[in-house]
């Protein structure tokens, strides 16, 4: 991993006459002084998907300082960066909630030419399919990576301002895609408003037992069967569960939006309106704040149909529940994260170690550990050679599992021989999006009526 770099001084000597010794111009120049290397701790600020204990020691190995991780939840993520910039070094959150942050001129652009394996990471971030010519692959609504992943402070014009920008970032947050024309539109801007790191699709968990259904013959509008009655649980984090209810209202056909990912009041009011009519009806069990409840509610049978992350379905399914995690008709809901750089950090060798950091990331091994979690590092190749063929079969290539393999737990046996993961390879459940967790313009008007919703 590269390190700041020290400049290497060479010394001009003039040749002596009057002596059969060499010239000192003809001896090597000694060897410059070792690169000033970073060795205090860096400050790592995030959600806790991936800021783990196993990530946190691999990264002391492989860096040579020290890594602080402060795992908070969004409200007080998103308030440091306001309130507290200089608390952090790196700031590791999803990549919609930059939208509401950015214009606070607490992070710094990064340069993504210092990124160095920038070109390995995946067409998803930078363009929004793996095969832009693809007609079959679909974007998805909302804020997906690509529509505000790079910025342009200066305003030049160079690039078309992004259509998902609030207003305010208006001709700052750019991209470079014409998703009509489907081509890049100019050369790749240079700076970036952070590193694309972990992401996934998202969708609901359910009880294979009770609804028989194979996960690609799953609608969103199950959330709303009412044949599932007082078994049903959403998260409770109105950004995310107005986008799964919006999802499943549409799928029924009760209403219909100009777009999932930045809804309009009149589309606010009308949704939280058919949501409290299913509440007061007894249709939903929970609104659920953590990982550990969400599994909870699904193992004691409370639930039959949540929404869910991925590795709270595969928990369950190593504790022998038949839970299955659904590819949805109409698409998964995504998720990107993305690692910035706050704007105090200007000494250049943190500000190296900052980079180190990040490029550390795609390595390989990192990536390899969030794979047996069940997500996908921005950057995979690299974490080929840190899992055994096996297991690169089973989690991106969508083949069944040719042995035990470790997964989530870190246990071999957590994923069964002969088991497929639920919606297939990576190219098949990277190519249908129907939205991307997104910050809605009417965010204050969202909440608001999602805590109507909740005390209804």
């Amino acid at each position: 991993m590269a390190m700041a770099s020290a400049l290497g001084v060479g010394a001009l000597f003039a040749a002596c006459g009057g002596t059969d010794e060499p010239s000192p111009a003809a001896t090597p120049p000694p060897p410059p002084p070792p690169a000033e290397q970073f060795t205090g701790e860096l400050r790592v600020i995030g959600l806790g998907v991936d800021l783990i204990e196993p990530i946190r020691q691999l990264g002391e190995r492989d860096l040579g300082f020290g890594l602080v991780f402060d795992v908070t939840d969004t409200v007080t993520l998103e308030q440091k960066v306001l309130t507290q910039p200089e608390s952090f070094d790196v700031w590791s959150g999803y990549q919609h909630q930059y939208d509401k942050l950015w214009a606070s001129d607490n992070f710094q652009p990064v340069d993504r030419s210092r990124i160095t394996r920038w070109n390995q990471v995946s067409n998803i971030h930078r363009q929004g399919k793996l095969d832009l010519a693809s007609t079959v692959c679909i974007f998805g609504d909302g804020d997906a990576p690509f529509r505000t992943l790079y910025v342009d402070p200066d305003r030049s014009g160079a690039w078309p301002s992004s259509k998902e920008a609030p207003p305010e970032l208006q001709g700052e947050f750019i991209q470079w895609v014409g998703e009509d024309a489907l081509a890049t539109v100019g050369e790749e801007p240079p700076l970036t408003k952070g590193v694309p790191q972990n992401f996934n699709m998202d969708s609901v968990g359910y009880n294979g037992d009770v609804i028989q259904l194979e996960p690609t013959e799953i609608s969103w509008g199950e959330l709303f069967n009412e044949q599932w009655r007082g078994k049903v649980a959403l998260v409770n984090e109105p950004g995310v569960d107005m986008q799964d209810a919006g999802n499943a209202a549409q799928a029924l056909g009760l209403m219909e939006f100009g777009t999932l990912g930045n809804m309009t009041k009149q589309e606010i009011d009308g949704l939280t309106q058919i949501m409290i009519e299913f509440k007061k009806d007894g249709h939903f069990r929970a609104f659920w704040s953590t990982f550990d409840e969400s599994v909870s509610l699904m193992s004691s049978g409370e639930v039959v149909i949540e929404s869910m992350w991925s590795p709270a379905v595969a928990l369950l399914v190593t504790l022998g529940i038949n839970v299955r995690y659904a590819a949805p008709i109409e698409g998964f809901r995504g998720w990107a994260s993305q690692q910035g750089i706050p704007a105090h950090v200007t000494d250049p060798m943190k500000l190296q170690a900052v980079y180190d950091y990040l490029n550390w990331w795609h390595s390989g091994e990192p990536g390899a550990i969030m794979m047996r979690q069940g997500y996908y590092n921005a950057v995979q190749e690299p974490s080929r050679a840190f899992v055994e063929p096996e297991e690169w079969d089973f989690w991106i290539e969508g083949q069944p599992a040719a042995k035990d393999l470790p997964g989530i737990t870190g246990n071999v046996g957590d994923i069964k021989a002969g088991t497929i993961r639920d919606g297939g390879s990576f190219s098949d459940r990277s190519c249908r999006y129907s939205s991307w967790n997104s910050f809605f313009t009417e965010t204050e008007h969202q909440v608001a009526r999602w805590s109507e919703f909740l005390s209804a």
